[in-house]
């Protein structure tokens, strides 16, 4: 049984639950809201052995509790009640990191009645449990979320990619050591007879194997590349396995076994394969974490047909469909508001934080979420085929890795590959015209293509990759693509969305005093009012009476009015809070708190900029990027925010489109523009962006893609994920340099025929060493570039 603990701080001003420092103005031991709520939580059900199981570092709560579509689950919930007996229910979840959560998750779902058996997969990210027909599956999804994770239905897939490396690793890792042990008796002075003919025809045998087996992942790589007219890394790699095994084995078959490389060139392809299973294994690590996007095809609705609500396909709205909005849901078309009136969010497509209101008749646009607290009957104006979020919502069709690296890297490829094959070309032909000897002179050839077997690309440039990954899912981001990294040390310019990305993307209340002078009365009604409500504005209200001692009334009886507010009555008096001009005649801000036609609290709800917004912009512009803004909300308020986030005039666009935000991009963007963004209207522009980022990690459409998403309460991952990349580079730069230096002493030895299997044998992983020893030390997470 685990016993209660307080969770040790990674330091002194880190964050009580996720161990991330506590940024200024933050509360008191939390970086942010969500990590205090969920601190509180374990602690309340006495879950707190979660802190002994997980350590000192965890993952942020930004958005816990936030409200999600999900009527997924209602098909779920039909299934389990209609059961007779146990039923095998599978969902993916968000958010698993460390065995903790698995703790987490198998305690929560041991509590419940009905419960039988569960597993939890983190690898994946999946929940596999058995359950009886009395079992509360929304009661226990929702309890779980409370905690800040999410739940999904169960679309991913296993890891294709690392799972068939992890195999061919295993194999080619035995052949390396079993290659050697016959290598080893080689050097020491077997030359000869029987045992020597065994040995040489293993080492041809498990060499052969090693190459079908390991060499083909790097084959298959460099072919693909080179069919789009690309050069990758994996060419190199490629070329230098099948001219060293071919060198090799003509060697053996000549009867010159003193002049193959069977055990070096085993040992080369089991590294190239640990360094590529590294990086594999890091970017579906980061993208396991998050739920799976299935696009459009996973996107349900509510259709009212002959009096019936029935759950379709987003896919099969038609127009003139009638349609079942509840709290939550998505309005996956244009759609005509049938009901009196209600309140809907648009934020994921205008970028707008303020929630619309809107009355019957009007229009409601596709992409708003209902914020209301009632469900709300809509018509469709159009089908779903001409919906703009078919196209928003689309899994792109995105460039291989290979076709977004670098173009540095392009061009080293192209240079290493073309002056190693002349080395090796000019090796054979000296030696050839030389010695008339065609063994001798393809035993020099082969020396030269063994010593120059790029170990820095496949090893040591791998294993920074993997460093720096693991640095920055320390620090809250989580790289999704590969090239990322590499595409980032081309960027100068910084465009960051407004609502959601460089703002909280929640309203709060500008003069929170106002709510706290009022009588207790007033304040006991305030508060009955807002905790029954979901409308944006009242959670602002809500989160301004925070830390009182306010308790919910069970009795008190609240009325909504569409598009004005909420009322309730309190003895002789009546509350209301709403619009100013429905509260009182005296009423002033945007939202107005009063009893019997007096206003008592005229508030001003705003939308603040991330605690650290600011300071991140002055640091970026310190480092030489230039920083914009580009929003859909209007124009004035955008500059507002651009003014207060330190960001130029002339730099702050608003009032953008979908379509003017990819249109900005390809004008502004050579190659050389990062864009940061979280709502469906910045998908194209995450497309078109040279290199992408979001904060948006509760829906997952935009984070996939996204070439990294962050879940830190501020923005500082943004810059260090920038300040990384450029460290990286310079450390793979380097290896290059103690590579390249290699190559020159071992080349040199190679042309003068003096090159071994032996001396092969013990130079090739002592630069491997080397070049490791160094990544290490430079990346190490006691480094300068790590710190806040």
């Amino acid at each position: 049984m685990v016993q209660a603990v307080v969770p040790m701080r990674a330091a002194q001003d880190a964050c009580l639950h996720c161990g991330l420092p506590v940024g200024a103005g933050e509360p008191g031991d939390f970086c942010c809201r969500g990590c205090e709520a969920v601190y509180g939580l374990l602690h309340e059900e006495g879950l707190d052995g979660y802190y002994a199981l997980r350590g000192a570092r965890g993952v942020p709560v930004t958005r816990p509790g936030i409200r999600r579509d999900t009527k997924w689950l209602e098909l779920v919930e039909e299934r389990v009640r209609a059961s007779s007996g146990p039923t095998r229910v599978t969902f993916d979840l968000q958010g698993l990191h460390c065995v903790a959560c698995v703790w987490l998750v198998d305690e929560l779902f041991r509590r419940a009645p009905g419960a039988e058996h569960v597993e939890v997969n983190p690898s994946l990210g999946r929940v596999d449990m058995v359950v009886a027909p009395a079992f509360d599956v929304r009661g226990f999804v929702e309890g779980v979320e409370r905690f800040g994770y999410l739940f999904g239905p169960p679309i991913k897939r296993p890891h294709a990619a690392s799972n068939d490396l992890l195999w061919r690793m295993g194999i080619t890792v035995a052949i390396a050591m079993n290659s050697m042990i016959f290598g080893i008796a080689i050097y020491a002075g077997l030359d000869r007879g029987p045992l020597f003919e065994l040995f040489t025809t293993l080492n041809f045998g498990l060499g052969a194997v090693a190459v079908a087996v390991g060499g083909s992942v790097f084959f298959r790589s460099a072919w693909t590349a080179l069919r789009r007219r690309l050069l990758h890394l994996d060419l190199p790699i490629a070329l230098g396995i099948t001219l060293a095994f071919a060198g090799s084995a003509y060697s053996y078959f000549a009867r010159h076994s003193e002049s193959a490389y069977f055990d070096t060139l085993d040992v080369f392809i089991a590294l190239m394969l640990v360094g590529r299973f590294l990086q594999e294994r890091a970017i579906e690590r980061n993208r396991a974490w998050l739920l799976e996007s299935d696009g459009t095809e996973g996107l349900l609705t509510r259709r009212i047909a002959d009096g019936r609500v029935a759950l379709v396909r987003c896919a099969e709205v038609a127009a003139g469909d009638a349609l079942l909005v509840a709290p939550g849901d998505l309005v996956p078309v244009d759609a005509r508001l049938e009901a009196e009136g209600g309140t809907f969010s648009l934020d994921w497509i205008v970028g707008e934080s303020r929630p619309g209101e809107y009355h019957g008749g009007e229009c409601v646009p596709a992409g708003a979420f209902a914020a209301g607290d009632r469900a709300l009957v809509v018509r469709a104006k159009t089908s779903f085929d001409e919906s703009p979020l078919r196209d928003l919502l689309r899994t792109p069709a995105r460039p291989p890795e290979a076709a977004r690296t670098s173009p540095w890297y392009q061009t080293l490829s192209k240079v290493y590959v073309g002056v190693v094959l002349a080395v090796a070309a000019a090796g054979f032909a000296a030696w050839w015209v030389a010695t008339r000897d065609v063994t001798r002179a393809f035993g020099v050839a082969t020396a030269v293509l063994i010593v120059t077997c790029p170990c820095a690309f496949g090893i040591a440039a791998p294993l920074g990759y993997e460093i720096v990954q693991a640095g920055l899912r320390r620090k809250g981001l989580f790289v999704r693509r590969a090239s990322f990294l590499d595409r980032a040390c081309d960027v100068r310019r910084v465009v960051f969305d407004k609502t959601g990305t460089l703002s909280t993307g929640a309203l709060s209340v500008q003069n929170p005093e106002v709510v706290r002078t009022l009588d207790p009365e007033a304040r006991q009604a305030l508060y009955d009012l807002v905790a029954r409500s979901g409308h944006p504005k009242s959670a602002a209200v809500r989160e301004a009476l925070a830390g009182s001692d306010l308790v919910l009334d069970p009795a008190a009886h609240v009325v909504e009015h569409p598009g004005r507010g909420l009322e309730t009555t309190r003895g002789r008096r009546c509350f209301r809070l709403g619009e100013p001009a429905w509260v009182a005649a005296d009423a002033r801000g945007d939202v107005a708190f009063g009893a019997d036609g007096r206003a008592l609290a005229s508030l001003v709800t705003t939308e603040p900029l991330r605690a650290d917004a600011a300071r991140e912009v002055q640091a970026l512009q310190a480092d030489g990027y230039d920083v914009w803004l580009l929003s859909g909300d209007a124009p004035g308020r955008v500059e507002v925010a651009a003014t207060a986030a330190g960001i130029a005039r002339e730099r702050a666009v608003g009032g953008a489109s979908p379509q003017d935000k990819a249109r900005f991009l390809d004008a502004h963007d050579a190659g050389e523009t990062l864009f940061v963004g979280d709502g469906v209207n910045d998908a194209l522009a995450l497309d078109h962006a040279h290199a992408s980022g979001t904060p948006s990690v509760d829906r997952p459409y935009v984070p996939a893609r996204a070439d990294f998403f962050f879940v830190t309460p501020g923005l500082a991952p943004v810059r260090l994920a920038l300040r990384a990349a450029r460290a990286l580079a310079r450390v793979v730069r380097a290896d290059l340099t103690i590579a390249l230096t290699y190559n020159v002493v071992t080349v040199g030895l190679a042309l003068a025929g003096q090159m071994s299997p032996l001396l092969c044998a013990v130079l090739m992983p002592l630069s491997s060493l080397t070049t490791v020893a160094a990544t290490v030390a430079a990346l190490s997470p006691r480094r300068r570039l790590w710190r806040s």
